[in-house]
């Protein structure tokens, strides 16, 4: 995730933000160029852009996490989107959020069809190798429900500690599916939570994986997956 943050960084500053863009919270004249949707790289300045923002993408739309007003003092929350398709969501570095979709609607699968039953069973696997162990699969697997329209979301959760640098990393994913009417094709749309604990102790107390998923809570209650048969 580090070589993640530090490329979209540069590449932000290289972009540049001017002051009347942090006071706006969002670049507005991007913003209107690319059809209520945000510039290909940003930044959001204060809480009330946070609050108030709603990604209109081609396929979904999503609003964006609970923030907090700390939130924007010592750290800040980053940004870009790609292709009209996906985004990330950065408050750097401890807190990653990436949403995506397949690029079509595909053919329903008998593992769709028992996902939407609720029926489908998960089984939890465990990896561990030399530089790192890792927790990987399948683990505390289950389905919930989220969305405007009541998606079945496949959510998995992964650890992983890296040895060499004493890093504990922390990931939820919710797989959230929507069928057409007939139940014959589906389309997906994945929010994944990359959490990192924060060396500094202080730090760690307020930025935990709990408060992250507690964050993503808005923005899995505001998702809704648009048709597009």
């Amino acid at each position: 995730m580090k070589i993640t943050v530090f490329m979209f960084v540069g590449i932000w500053l290289l972009l540049g933000c001017s002051g009347e863009e942090v006071a706006n919270g969002i670049n507005r004249a991007q913003v209107t160029m690319v059809g209520n949707r945000p510039p290909a790289s940003f930044r959001v300045a204060n809480l009330q852009t946070m609050q108030a923002y709603v990604f209109n993408m081609k396929h979904y739309t999503i609003a964006m996490p609970t923030a907090k007003a700390s939130d924007f003092k010592n750290i800040q929350w980053v940004g870009f989107t790609h292709y009209n398709k996906d985004i990330v969501l950065v408050l750097d570095p401890y807190y990653h959020i990436s949403i995506s979709t397949n690029y079509t609607p595909r053919q329903v699968t008998p593992k769709d069809t028992a996902i939407l039953q609720g029926a489908y069973t998960f089984r939890a696997q465990r990896t561990v190798d030399g530089k790192y162990e890792r927790q990987i699969g399948f683990i505390n697997t289950h389905i919930e429900y989220h969305g405007k329209e009541n998606y079945p979301c496949v959510v998995s959760e992964s650890r992983t500690y890296y040895k060499k640098y004493k890093l504990k990393k922390y990931e939820n994913s919710y797989r959230c599916y929507k069928f057409n009417p007939s139940k014959t094709k589906v389309h997906t749309v994945t929010i994944r939570l990359t959490y990192t604990k924060p060396r500094n102790a202080k730090l760690a107390k307020h930025y935990t994986y709990q408060d992250l998923k507690r964050r993503a809570k808005r923005m899995l209650d505001s998702l809704y997956i648009k048709d597009w048969w």
